[in-house]
Formats: C-alpha cells, structure tokens, sequence
C-alpha cells in the first residue's frame, strides 16, 4: 500500500507512529495521523492550521473527548502526570482499525481523482470523511465545523 504514498505522505505516517509511541499508546490511531498531518508544512498542515488546528489544540480537543467519554460512564479522569512514570513503553505501535481505515479511505480518495499518488490531503480528507469516531468527536468538541474543514482539505487537493 506504501508504495503509492508521496515522500511527505509517508513522513506523516512515519511521524504517526512517533506520535503515538511518544503518547505511549500500543496502537496508531487516526487521531496520531491527524496529529502529524497538523505539523505538514504543505498545503494540508495550512488547511488545518487556518481552521485554528496545530498539535497543541488538536491534542487539547483529544483530551477533552476522553474525558467526556469516560464521564460518560462514571469514570473520572486522573491527572496526566500521576500516569506519566507508570505508562509501559511501547516497543512499536501498531496500526489500529480506525488508522487502517483511513489510510483504505485515502487511497480511494486518491483513486476517485484519478490519482497516481497518495498525498497527505488525501489522508486528511478520509480521516475528516469519518462520521464516528474519536477525531469527529474531538472536533466537534473544539467547536470545528468539519463539514466545512472537509470541503477546505477537498478543495486543496482537488477531490
């Protein structure tokens, strides 16, 4: 499947994985690619960063979805740095299904435009075609209108 992606788009899945080695979490989720796609210095990370979206406040919107779906169900949430020393390092996350799928969403993006190539607009329009998940959550929580945010990444690559 990697042999379609362009260099900055398998920068980004690689960056993915770091971050979500860095989180300490066993799995790549579509959340850590939206995290990378936020640091592309290409037209992708702009359409991110000109909807208010970089790292920090994509990380901010993932914490505040956590919370609410533990308090959804009577869980409170412990103070970050109280589970930094006890988070188990993870050797090498892997692809979990929400990631697998949107990578599967961006080739047929890509595919549909009649595409050689996978580019990380592509990852990012199939991560914000997503209906359900964390990341629609998350942004719906930072108060993004994803319907637009989509059109924007759309427009910029052409889908």
């Amino acid at each position: 499947m990697f042999e379609r992606f362009t260099r900055d788009a398998k920068a980004a899945v690689s960056r993915s994985h770091a971050e979500a080695q860095a989180e300490g979490s066993p799995t790549i989720e579509a959340e850590h690619l939206l995290l990378a796609l936020s640091r592309d210095e290409g037209p992708t990370g702009y359409v991110l960063q000109s909807a208010g979206l970089d790292a920090d406040s994509i990380r901010t919107a993932l914490a505040g979805e956590l919370e609410d779906g533990l308090g959804a169900v009577g869980v409170s949430t412990p103070d970050p740095d109280s589970l930094a020393s006890a988070a188990p390092a993870v050797r090498s996350p892997r692809f979990a299904t929400s990631a697998k799928l949107a990578l599967e969403r961006s080739l047929r993006v890509a595919q549909a435009r009649g595409d050689r190539r996978l580019l990380c607009g592509h990852i990012l329009v199939a991560i914000l075609r997503a209906e359900v998940g964390t990341v629609p959550r998350a942004l719906r929580l930072a108060g993004v209108d994803a319907a637009e945010l989509t059109r924007r990444a759309e427009a910029a690559v052409g889908a």
